[in-house]
Order: C-alpha cells, then structure tokens, then sequence
C-alpha cells in the first residue's frame, strides 16, 4: 500500500482552493470512525478575503500579548519529546536561513504562523470540552484522513497549533461554538 506523502508548507499560493474540491476533501475526512459515531469534530474554514483579514488580526494579537490557548500547550517537554522538539525547531531554523542568535530573524520567522504563510484557507478544527479525551482520539483519527485525503487531492497543508493560541481573536472574526479550539491548519497550493 502506498500512502501519498506529505509535508507542511510554509509558503502559500493566494489562489483559493475550489469548493468542489474542498468538499471532496471534507467528504473524504468524513469517513473517519468514531466512538459510538459521535464526529465530535467541528470545522470552520476562511476563504479570500477572510482569510487575510484573520491573519492581520491574528498578527496583531500576537504582537500584543502572550498566548491563552483552550487547551494549554505543555511547558516543559520531557524526553526524548524535547529533543524531537529541539531538533525540528533548529532544522526548520536552518532550512529558513536564520541562525540560532538572530532573534529579529526569529521573531519574524514566529510572527509568520499567524499571517497564516498567506495561505487562501485557514481551518479550524474544535471540540465541545463536555466529551471529555475521547472525542480528542476521534478528533485525531479525523485529522489523519483529513491529512492524507488532502495529500491524495493535491492540496497542501500545514498543522498551526500556534494560532491556537489566541482563540479570543478566532472566536471574534469566525462563527465559532463554545467548545475548545484545537487545531487549526493552512490549506492551499505551495508556492514552489
């Protein structure tokens, strides 16, 4: 069995995705299975203009405050978890170009996940908090469909837990249910 590959891409044409295809993606990611079939999975996708609009406010709330997220992040990764971390975080570092004490560099590079790498669609994936840790294994099920159904329909993605961060400024540009903000992520074509 070959699966298609994938990787995450940081740098998006500003060409919207056809609907027709994005509902064969979602169409797809439907077929995932699910404890006592709940689909705890709830999703809300931008599309031009939204999609800047959100990224500029998303800029901007990350230029002003720290980050609250839903669900928080951990602070300390044990291992070898902060290795994997660590090693992916100076791979990428070194793919951009930007040494380990360039901290503008850094910065910009940072800044960069919330202007979305100019991606045409954002999405956001959430959960109702009531269903408690089973409706994350499901919602995870679903992500993998999702990730490798839209690899099989050529469409590019990249998993953006950082915008995650900020769900007050998601909660205020998108229609979003009082549930927890999990995942969001890019879609779109590559700019290479």
């Amino acid at each position: 069995m070959t699966l298609p590959t994938r990787h995450s891409v940081r740098g998006f044409r500003p060409e919207p995705i056809p609907e027709a295809t994005l509902a064969a993606l979602w169409t797809a990611a439907q077929q995932a299975p699910s404890w006592c079939n709940i689909q705890p999975w709830r999703v809300v996708v931008t599309a031009p203009p939204a999609t800047a609009a959100l990224a500029t406010a998303l800029q901007a709330a990350a230029r002003a405050g720290l980050p609250t997220a839903d669900l928080p992040f951990p602070l300390d990764y044990p291992e070898p978890y902060s290795t994997h971390r660590k090693a992916c975080g100076g791979a990428l570092y070194t793919a951009m170009g930007i040494a380990r004490d360039n901290k503008a560099g850094r910065y910009d590079a940072w800044l960069r996940n919330y202007a979305l790498f100019d991606a045409p669609h954002l999405a956001v994936v959430s959960v109702d908090r009531r269903l408690g840790p089973y409706a994350l294994v499901d919602v995870g099920v679903w992500l993998g469909y999702l990730f490798n159904a839209a690899a099989t329909l050529g469409i590019d993605t990249c998993a953006l837990a950082s915008v995650a961060a900020y769900p007050a400024t998601l909660r205020a540009h998108l229609p979003i249910a009082d549930t927890d903000l999990l995942f969001p992520m890019r879609i779109g074509r590559p700019l290479k």
